[in-house]
């Protein structure tokens, strides 16, 4: 029996689905099929021979989201075995995955680790104090949100960004504090990634060449160092096989 990804679509979505060749942006309201758009476009690519699992990327904001995908996907039986190869999670957690696989190109140690809220305002604090600074003027939970705020903007050049001599310290101690603790936050794992690719283009060329389809989930919500991202893995190709999802009442 054929394998029924198709039920519950209408006319437009379909199309959504079947239409594998170039780039595809869907947009549509909150409540209107867009994840199903997403699981059954997978399902088709799977289930027609398009790609191996492991050459398709599906990137969400949440891991709701993407064990959500995941869990559609697999109740397809005649594909669920395939669902443990696919790409599939959070912009940050795929990029994680390459940074695990590239960490020594990365310029990061094996065992890096990802530090969390609490712990950067630890190392913040410290950095604002060795630089002879008030932490009540330059509060460390503060400029945590900051410097996630500028490492979302996917310059991992920072000098060329247009900060403040002060911000220009606090950044680049902070982060030299991180290298020596063997850490990067949240904020780096993206960043990372982007610098990776753009000094090493055999590795970029790699993801390029692995990555025939490439699906992006809530694409509203996407920030400048995440559309870089996608930019660097379709770079490639004049007509590349992207399909983004996002909810038109949101833009």
């Amino acid at each position: 029996m054929p394998l029924d990804y198709m039920s519950d679509l209408n006319e437009q979505q379909q199309q959504a689905v079947t239409t594998l060749d170039g780039p595809l942006l869907v947009l549509s309201g909150a409540g209107t099929g867009k994840t199903k758009v997403l699981t059954s476009r997978i399902a088709h690519i799977l289930y027609g021979g398009h790609a191996y699992p492991w050459q398709i990327l599906a990137l969400t904001f949440t891991n709701k989201a993407a064990n959500e995908m995941r869990f559609r996907v697999a109740q397809y039986n005649e594909i669920s075995h395939l669902c443990k190869d696919l790409w599939m999670g959070t912009f940050h957690s795929m990029c994680l995955r390459i940074l695990r696989s590239n960490y020594e190109a990365a310029g990061l140690r094996r065992d890096f680790l990802i530090y969390g809220e609490d712990d950067q305002k630890s190392v913040l604090k410290r950095v604002i104090t060795n630089l002879g600074l008030d932490t009540k003027e330059f509060n460390p939970a503060d400029w945590v949100e900051r410097i996630s705020g500028i490492k979302d903007k996917g310059e991992f050049d920072f000098d060329k960004m247009n900060l403040s001599p002060v911000a220009q310290k606090i950044l680049r101690e902070y982060n030299a504090e991180l290298a020596r603790l063997g850490a990067i936050d949240f904020g780096d794992i993206i960043l990372l990634v982007l610098k990776l690719f753009a000094l090493h283009d055999e590795i970029l060329r790699k993801y390029q060449n692995q990555f025939h389809y490439i699906l992006v989930d809530e694409f509203q919500d996407t920030n400048a160092a995440q559309m870089n991202l996608l930019k660097m893995l379709t770079s490639d190709k004049e007509s590349p096989n992207i399909c983004c999802v996002g909810d038109d009442d949101q833009i």
